[in-house]
């Protein structure tokens, strides 16, 4: 999976790239392309029109002729596309459209800005050329203040907007190959890397999981040999010590037998907690029925107590002998902390099958109706106790996951995915 997304997030990010150049390289060709406009248009402006309106506006013999012709010439050779002379109140005083000279429209935000002073320009979808039909599409328009005489107008010349295409797939053509080039070089030089690093990760996790499996058979192993030897020694000479006792009562006065007795009450008493203790260390057969069987052992501690104890246990897959283990221990482990802190009346265990990382599991779910988790957390290790801590990190050590949280309703819940 993490190479999988090694590769993906890769690509993700080479379209991103791509995406972001198109749109840069737009913007970039559109700003340098107003600019080369605004220039273009002052010099125009200056140098040819200025002197040559303001004699036409003064009635000077032939200038207006003048005027068409160099205009024409920009107009052929592609310089500009249309030009517009404007008075300040909109009114047009000279356009290479003759047909619109002396029309007056209301001023635009552009063009009072030109009367301002500024040169504007923008890229206009929209230009006011297109009432005559003459133009489609956008255009590049400027707009340049100039005084002719003592007289303020501006000259609004426009442009081709074909030139900010070209230059934008210019810069793309330019852009595009190096930057994704650069990334493609890059991803090439990360995958043996990555790779290698894929491989030392599994070959870790396998190790892990192999001396985590030694681990767990070892402590079986050990758990089973102290089981063994309380079996065959203190239990068993215990319950000697009890059976010489009770032969001996008859035998001792009357009014000390009651003594007797309760030593060997005692002693009784002993073994019962030596047999439990070799049950926590090494639990009955926990495979098939067996699990089950356990669990309701472990239940019968709380009925013993007076709680009511429900097991309900599903049809379960085969599980590892560890597994099964970490199921009783797991439970052990929660109803112990259910017997000692919860206060509750009523316990529900469940254990069923569910998948977890997509391989078969068991969900063991224990719930009561006490008092809940303290707001201090679960986690008592600075009082020395390691209770339901230690079940999460066996838990999390098996590769299972184990979840502590509030009942609804009330009381405290256990929830633990256990890898069958």
């Amino acid at each position: 999976m993490e190479v999988m997304a090694f590769f993906i997030v890769p690509l993700m990010v080479l379209a991103a790239v791509a995406t972001m150049t198109v749109i840069v390289s737009e913007r970039i060709a559109r700003a340098n392309a107003l600019a080369n406009a605004e220039s273009i248009a002052r010099r125009f402006t200056q140098l040819l029109i200025a002197p040559l309106l303001g004699e036409a506006l003064n009635g000077v013999p032939g200038r207006w002729d003048e005027l068409d012709r160099i205009v024409n010439n920009r107009l052929s050779d592609g310089s500009i596309t249309f030009l517009v002379v404007w008075s300040t109140d909109g009114r047009i005083l000279y356009a290479s459209v003759p047909e619109t000279i002396g029309r007056k429209f209301p001023p635009s935000e552009e063009l009072l800005a030109a009367v301002g002073g500024d040169v504007v320009s923008k890229v206009d979808e929209e230009p006011e050329s297109s009432y005559q039909g003459r133009v489609t599409g956008p255009m590049v328009e400027v707009y340049v203040p100039v005084t002719v005489g003592e007289r303020p107008i501006v000259v609004e010349a426009y442009f081709s907007y074909d030139g900010i295409e070209e230059q934008a797939a210019l810069l793309r053509g330019e852009i595009i190959p190096l930057a994704l080039g650069a990334l493609v070089l890059l991803q090439l030089v990360q995958i043996p890397i990555a790779t290698a690093l894929a491989r030392r990760v599994r070959r870790q996790e396998t190790e892990r999981a192999e001396l985590l499996r030694r681990g767990l058979t070892a402590s079986e192993r050990d758990r089973r040999a102290i089981a063994g030897d309380v079996h065959d020694g203190p239990v068993q000479d215990l319950a000697g010590v009890s059976y010489g006792l009770s032969a001996l009562r008859s035998k001792v006065p009357e009014e000390n037998q009651a003594n007797v007795d309760r030593m060997v009450g005692a002693i009784r008493r002993a073994v019962q907690s030596l047999r439990q203790l070799m049950v926590d260390l090494y639990p009955p057969d926990l495979t098939g029925p067996g699990l089950r069987a356990a669990l309701d052992d472990l239940a019968e501690r709380l009925r013993d107590e007076g709680l009511t104890a429900t097991v309900h246990v599903t049809e379960m897959p085969e599980l590892r002998p560890e597994s099964a283990a970490m199921v009783y221990r797991t439970a052990k482990e929660a109803l112990t902390n259910v017997s000692h802190h919860a206060q509750a009346k009523n316990v529900w265990v469940t254990l069923s099958p569910i998948e977890h990382n997509g391989a078969p599991a068991a969900k063991l779910k224990i719930s009561d109706d006490g008092v809940g988790f303290p707001l201090t957390g679960t986690d008592r290790l600075s009082e020395g106790h390691l209770g339901l801590r230690l079940a999460v990190d066996r838990v999390r050590d098996l590769g299972g996951v184990m979840e502590l949280s509030d009942r609804p309703g009330g009381g405290a819940c256990v929830t633990a995915v256990i890898p069958a």
